[in-house]
């Protein structure tokens, strides 16, 4: 494995580490122990760019342990009352309910017309 690949599998993991920051570019570099010029000298930004893309759906796969801290703290505030947390817990684990609305308005006397709109919560 040349020394690209292996940079590049190293970015990899460490940006897909849920555990770790995820640094910036200027900080990557260091963790992998190479000068900055060194680190662009390997990669492109487009190069790097598709990286973090990947390592950040490693890392979206590695983040169930995180996410059940944050389940736990919306479930505890929901019972101590918060209605927006109950709702907020509600959508994620139940997935968010879409109102759907339906309207006949007169259009000419042989075509009425049918409306259906969706109501999503314009906040998320």
């Amino acid at each position: 494995m040349n020394a690209k690949d292996r940079h590049k599998e190293a970015m990899i993991q460490y940006w897909g580490d849920p555990g770790n920051e995820f640094v910036n570019r200027t900080e990557m570099s260091k963790v992998l122990g190479i000068s900055t010029k060194n680190f662009y000298k390997h990669f492109t930004p487009p190069e790097i760019a598709d990286i973090e893309s990947e390592a950040v759906e490693i890392r979206k796969k590695r983040s169930g342990r995180q996410r059940q801290f944050v389940y736990k703290a919306l479930y505890n505030s929901a019972i101590e009352g918060n209605v927006q947390a109950g709702k907020e817990f509600l959508d994620r684990t139940e997935g968010k309910v879409i109102e759907k609305r339906e309207e006949t308005i007169k259009g000419d006397e042989n075509n009425p017309i049918k409306i259906t709109v969706e109501v999503i919560d314009a906040k998320h």
